[in-house]
């Protein structure tokens, strides 16, 4: 039966995992320096190994604490020795998560200038599209106005020329009444005859006008 494992033994386990713990602490600190957004696979790969070595480092602890503990012999140095493990550890233990805390603190505050960068942005780019629709909007109107304008400046223009063509049709109407007057009051006697004419064309009307109405009459009354 094999015997089990002497103090000094496992104290040496202890001894050489404090010696890779602090240089794994050493090379963690370099991540808190230079944090970058997202975690590295080199940072989660120490991360890992910092922890499993604490906790290995703890069984190492209990273990000599067994050792002193079934051991009443023990000497004084080694249950000092073994004091200032546990005190070591408790020093990596608290440096670790402190670490790894301003770690992941540094990273909060990147990610959260990244966000508000972004938001920003997107408000920049929001804020120009508004701008962009309502120049454009303004653009649009304002050729629906000249539109619109430019409509009413014909109407009004073809109003004109109308009006313009009806003076002029009065005028020459005008002028050949007056010529024609003219020519009348030049001629002897063509007013007498255009009187006769008249006269006869009002007797001839009321001759008509007398025969359809006997005529009338006289369907009425034989029917």
């Amino acid at each position: 039966m094999s015997s089990a494992p002497s103090f000094v033994t496992v104290r040496g386990q202890a001894i050489s995992l404090e010696t890779q713990t602090e240089s794994l602490l050493s090379k963690y600190s370099t991540f808190a320096q230079t944090t970058s957004a997202e975690q590295t696979s080199q940072e989660g790969k120490i991360d890992n190994q910092l922890e499993t070595n604490l906790h290995k480092r703890q069984e190492i602890i209990d273990s000599l604490s067994k050792i002193c503990h079934e051991n009443p012999n023990i000497s004084a140095t080694k249950l000092t020795q073994l004091q200032r493990h546990k005190e070591i550890l408790t020093i990596h233990w608290k440096n670790f998560q402190n670490i790894r805390s301003s770690i992941q603190q540094e990273r909060n505050r990147l990610n959260l200038l990244f966000s508000v960068k972004n938001d920003i942005a997107q408000d920049h780019n929001n804020s120009n599209e508004i701008i962009g629709d309502a120049d454009e909007y303004i653009q649009n109107e304002s050729r629906r106005i000249d539109q619109s304008h430019n409509i009413v400046d014909r109407l009004i223009t073809q109003a004109w020329e109308t009006r313009d063509q009806f003076a002029a049709q009065s005028s020459t109407l005008n002028n050949a009444n007056n010529r024609i007057l003219g020519t009348l009051q030049r001629i002897p006697g063509i007013t007498q005859v255009i009187s006769r004419i008249g006269t006869r064309r009002r007797k001839n009307a009321v001759i008509l006008a007398s025969i359809t109405t006997i005529c009338i009459l006289i369907l009425f009354f034989t029917w």
